[in-house]
């Protein structure tokens, strides 16, 4: 069910609503879009880690991407964002599942990421992309499980944030034109996330609650797509992630003029896929020379690269 943006929708103790994604649509376009507000949620999944000031910044954009590319498409299976090479950071990783549970890691070297300096121009305290994945590519998958083909989409690591490799991705993928804006930071001590998202919807894609969306001409399409894109990255760090400021309000100031419809907003939850389960059969699949090298006093300890978990495994 759809409304225009005018309540702002609060939890059961009366707080305005986080962790979340609020589809929208422009009235006076038909673009579509969605929003995401992360806050508890993607603080529990950064501070199970360690991770130096920058790298907790760069994921934290990278998991509320990951959250607002997984809305976008109707499938039962887990959407993964990850960029990889052999700079700093050699991994970056969200994933999200058709049930809104999220979560990521890094992985990456603190003996190479205190040796160097940050260039200065760059999001992460100075540091860009570049400064800590160097040359290296952005993958985006889909898998919604056994006897289903895989989708994944490739492409290199562009500009000096995340945000700017997957607007590459749209641009060289031919598909559906992507307008998208991301910003975390520090809020009280506490990592807070948002990100805006929209889209140029195909004419057989046209929404029935936006009545002019068919009589536009193609230049008028143009048009609009174009004003929207300059609204939307209008948008501020502080704004986004005002814990103050709901996503409805955020919306209604920047696209007052478009008329926003949204539609009911999905939870999002820190749910790691790990279990004692999962690591038991990857210690039943080892030989026994692998065994014995990981085991230490008779028993095998693995820790979850996602959520820090360990488990042991008693191999006596």
């Amino acid at each position: 069910m759809s409304k225009v943006a005018n309540d702002n929708p609060v939890d059961q103790d009366g707080a305005i609503k986080d962790d979340i994604i609020l589809p929208f649509q422009l009235q006076e376009s038909g673009l579509r879009g969605r929003a995401v507000r992360l806050g508890d949620t993607l603080n529990d999944i950064l501070t199970a880690h360690n991770y130096p000031n920058a790298i907790s910044h760069l994921l934290a954009d990278t998991i509320a991407l990951a959250a607002a590319l997984s809305s976008m498409l109707k499938f039962q299976g887990v959407f993964t964002l990850q960029a990889s090479w052999q700079g700093v950071v050699k991994t970056l990783v969200s994933d999200m599942d058709s049930d809104g549970n999220i979560r990521g890691c890094a992985a990456f070297s603190l003996d190479e990421f205190e040796q160097i300096k940050p260039s200065g121009d760059g999001v992460y305290d100075g540091y860009t992309l570049s400064d800590l994945m160097g040359d290296g590519y952005l993958a985006f998958t889909v898998d919604q499980g056994e006897n289903t083909e895989r989708y994944q989409g490739i492409v290199t690591l562009e500009g000096n944030n995340i945000q700017g490799s997957v607007s590459h991705y749209f641009e060289q993928s031919e598909q559906l034109r992507t307008s998208l804006y991301v910003a975390s930071k520090r809020v009280d001590d506490k990592w807070r996330s948002g990100a805006l998202m929209l889209q140029f919807l195909p004419d057989d894609n046209a929404n029935a609650d936006v009545v002019a969306f068919n009589d536009k001409t193609d230049a008028e399409r143009k048009e609009d797509w174009q004003r929207s894109k300059i609204l939307l990255q209008s948008c501020t760090a502080d704004e986004i992630t005002d814990k103050d400021l709901h996503v409805n309000e955020l919306l209604r100031r920047l696209f007052h003029e478009e008329g926003v419809i949204v539609y009911a907003d999905q939870d999002l939850t820190k749910n790691c896929r790990c279990s004692i389960d999962r690591v038991q059969n990857v210690v039943d699949g080892l030989n026994d020379e692998d065994r014995d090298h990981a085991a230490k006093d008779g028993k095998i300890e693995m820790t979850c690269e996602f959520c820090s978990q360990t488990y042991t495994i008693d191999v006596n």
